[in-house]
C-alpha cells in the first residue's frame, strides 16, 4: 500500500459521508434561517405599527377631550360673562385644576380682537384677523393649528372652538402647553432606541425628536412616510447620522399631523441576532462535532482498511508459502525415497563389511590390527552419516505425508510441565528463564502426545537457542481456551527472525542457525504435525525483539479438520 493510500481513503471518506450531510444540513439551516429573519422583521413591523396605532388613539383622545372640554365652555358661557376678565381667571384656575395641558384661555370676538385673556403673557388686545388659524376656524368652526411663535415668540399650538350666539360669533381659544404634549407624544418606550414623535403634512416637527430632531424643524425623513394612509405603513430606511431604522407611521383624526414612533435596526432585532449568533454557534458546535466524529469514523475506517490491506497480503504471503510447503512436500516424497534406496545398500554393504572385520581379526599381525582398527573407526563414521541421511529422509517423508495418528486423552496441564522438564536443565545453564501459565481448568484434548511432545521440544528448542548470550533471557509459555480450541502460545524475548526470514520459517532446510548447527526441517516438522492433528501454527516476530508461536488445535480431533490441500 502507498504511504499516502490511507489518507487518500480517509479524504474520500470524509468527502463523500459528510459532504452532502452538511450541504443539506447548511440549505435547510439556511431555510430556516431566512423564514425566521423575515418573520422575525414582520414580527417586530407589526409589534410597532400596534404600538404606533395605541399611542396614537392615546393622542386622538387627548385632541378630544381638550376641544370637547373647551367646546362644553362655549355652548355653557354667554359672550358677556365669559368676556369679563375675573369670571375667565376662575374658569381658566378651574380648567388649569383638572389639566395642566392649559397655558392659557382667550375670547375672541367676530372681528379677531383679544376681548379677554387670562393666562401668563400680554396678549389682551391683540387682532388675530390676519393670522391662518383664525381663517381655518371661521370656516370650520373648531381648529387645531400646528406649531408656531404668534405674538409671544415661543413655539406652541392651539385649539379653538367657534360659538354663535344670536347674531353675534365669538371664538374660545386655549393655547396647549408644548412640554405638557411633548411628554404625553414622548411617554413611550420601545427598546433602547424606541421613540415617538409628530411631523405636520410639510414635515415639520410639531413635537421634539429624542434623537436629535427640535421643534419646528424639518424632519430629514420626512419622505420615508409622508404618504402614509390611514391606516399607517411600516417600512426600514435609513435615518439621521445613516443609522438604519424601523419606522411605523399612523395619520392623528383630528389633525393632519402623522405620528411616528421609530426604533434602531440594531435594537429592534437584537433578540434575533442573539438568537441567530446562539443558533450559529450550535450549528457550528453541532456541525463540528459532526465533522470530528466523522473525520475519526473515517480514520477508523481507513485504518480497518490498512489492517486488511496488511492482513491480505499476510494471508497472500501465506497462500504462497502453503503452495512451496506443498511443492517441497511433493519433491521431497520423491527425494528421499530415491535416497533411502541408496542408503540402505550401503547400510547392507556397511554390515558385509563389519562381519568381514570379524572373520579378518585372527588371521592379522599386530601392524595389520592396528590398520584394521583405523579402517573400523571410518566405517563407523560412515554408519553414523547413514544414520543421519536415514533421520532426514524420514524427517522429509514425516512434513510431505499423512501419518497415522495414536490419539488418546491429553491434559495439556500435565504434559507441558512434563517436557519444559526435558530442557529445564539447559535452559538454567543458559541463565534462561522458563515462565508457565497454564490454566488448570483446561479440558482434555483428544490428539498425538508424542508428536505434540515433538512440537514442543523443537519450539523450546529453538527458544533456547534464540536466547544464547541475551540478558533477562525469558521462555514464557501459555496455555488457554476458548469454545472449540486450546491455544498455546510460546514467546521468547530473543534475537526474533526478520520480516523476509518469517515468510520461509516453516520451508523445510531453511535455517537461521549457523552453517552444520540444525538441519532446517524443525519449524517444517512443526506446521507438518500441528496441520495433521488438524490445527494452525503462526508465527509472529520482531527482529531483535523475540518472537511468539502461536498454536490452535480442536480439543476433539476430526477428520473434517485436516488440511487436505
Amino acid at each position: 500500500m502507498k504511504k499516502d493510500k490511507p489518507n487518500t481513503i480517509r479524504r474520500m471518506l470524509v468527502f463523500r459521508l459528510l459532504m452532502l450531510p452538511m450541504v443539506v444540513l447548511l440549505l435547510i439551516c439556511a431555510t430556516i434561517v431566512f423564514y425566521l429573519t423575515t418573520y422575525s422583521r414582520d414580527q417586530v413591523k407589526n409589534d410597532l405599527m400596534r404600538t404606533a396605532r395605541d399611542h396614537r388613539n392615546l393622542i386622538d383622545h387627548f385632541f378630544t377631550e381638550k376641544n370637547a372640554t373647551l367646546r362644553f365652555i362655549t355652548t355653557s358661557n354667554n359672550l358677556e360673562s365669559i368676556s369679563d376678565p375675573a369670571f375667565l381667571n376662575r374658569l381658566f384656575k378651574s380648567l388649569q385644576a383638572e389639566s395642566k395641558a392649559f397655558v392659557d384661555l382667550g375670547v375672541i370676538d367676530e372681528q379677531g380682537n383679544h376681548m379677554a385673556y387670562a393666562g401668563p403673557y400680554d396678549l389682551a388686545g391683540k387682532n388675530y384677523a390676519d393670522t391662518p388659524w383664525f381663517q381655518e376656524v371661521k370656516e370650520k368652526g373648531s381648529y387645531i393649528s400646528d406649531e408656531f411663535l404668534g405674538f409671544r415668540n415661543i413655539p406652541h399650538f392651539i385649539i379653538v372652538v367657534k360659538q354663535t350666539e344670536a347674531d353675534k360669533t365669538w371664538y374660545l381659544r386655549a393655547t396647549i402647553d408644548t412640554y405638557f404634549f411633548n411628554d404625553l407624544v414622548e411617554n413611550i418606550r420601545i427598546g433602547k432606541t424606541g421613540e415617538a414623535y409628530i411631523v405636520n403634512d410639510r414635515g415639520v416637527f410639531q413635537t421634539r425628536q429624542r434623537s436629535g430632531g427640535r421643534l419646528m424643524e424639518d424632519d430629514p425623513d420626512f419622505g420615508f412616510y409622508a404618504m402614509a394612509d390611514d391606516n399607517g405603513a411600516s417600512f426600514s430606511a435609513g435615518g439621521r447620522f445613516n443609522r438604519q431604522y424601523i419606522y411605523s407611521a399612523v395619520p392623528l383624526k383630528h389633525k393632519n399631523w402623522t405620528l411616528v414612533v421609530r426604533q434602531a435596526s440594531t435594537d429592534a432585532f437584537a433578540p434575533l441576532a442573539l438568537s441567530a449568533l446562539v443558533s450559529f454557534l450550535i450549528i457550528l458546535g453541532g456541525g463540528t462535532a459532526v465533522a470530528v466524529t466523522g473525520y475519526i469514523m473515517a480514520s477508523n475506517m481507513a485504518n480497518r482498511l490498512r489492517v486488511s490491506d496488511v492482513e491480505k497480503r499476510e494471508m497472500s504471503t501465506q497462500l504462497i508459502i502453503a503452495g512451496k510447503l506443498a511443492e517441497v512436500g511433493e519433491m521431497s516424497t520423491g527425494i528421499a525415497h530415491e535416497i533411502n534406496n541408496p542408503l540402505q545398500i550401503m547400510k547392507a554393504e556397511l554390515a558385509m563389511i563389519e562381519v568381514l572385520f570379524i572373520d579378518l581379526d585372527p588371521l592379522l599381525d599386530q601392524g595389520g590390527r592396528e590398520i584394521m582398527v583405523q579402517v573400523k573407526d571410518s566405517t563407523d563414521q560412515i554408519g553414523i552419516q547413514i544414520t543421519r541421511c536415514a533421520t532426514i529422509t524420514q524427517g522429509l517423508l514425516n512434513f510431505a505425508r499423512k501419518t497415522d495418528h495414536e490419539l488418546s486423552p491429553i491434559k495439556i496441564q500435565t504434559l507441558l510441565p512434563q517436557i519444559v522438564q526435558m530442557v529445564d536443565h539447559r535452559a538454567r545453564i543458559e541463565d534462561i528463564r522458563i515462565v508457565q501459565e497454564i490454566d488448570p481448568d483446561l479440558p482434555e484434548i483428544m490428539s498425538d502426545a508424542n508428536q505434540l511432545q515433538q512440537v514442543f521440544l523443537n519450539l523450546l528448542n529453538n527458544s533456547i537457542h534464540a536466547l544464547e548470550k541475551r540478558p533477562q533471557a525469558e521462555i514464557r509459555i501459555k496455555a488457554m481456551g476458548n469454545e472449540d480450541h486450546l491455544i498455546i502460545a510460546f514467546s521468547d524475548n530473543g534475537c526474533g527472525f526478520s520480516r523476509a526470514a518469517m515468510e520461509k520459517a516453516f520451508l523445510p532446510f531453511f535455517t537461521t542457525k549457523p552453517v552444520g548447527i540444525g538441519t532446517g526441517l524443525g519449524l517444517s516438522t512443526v506446521y507438518g504435525i500441528i496441520k495433521g492433528l488438524g490445527g494452525e501454527v503462526t508465527l509472529t516476530s520482531k527482529l531483535n525483539q523475540g518472537s511468539t508461536f502461536l498454536i490452535h488445535l480442536p480439543f476433539t480431533f476430526n477428520e473434517e479438520n485436516l488440511d487436505t490441500a
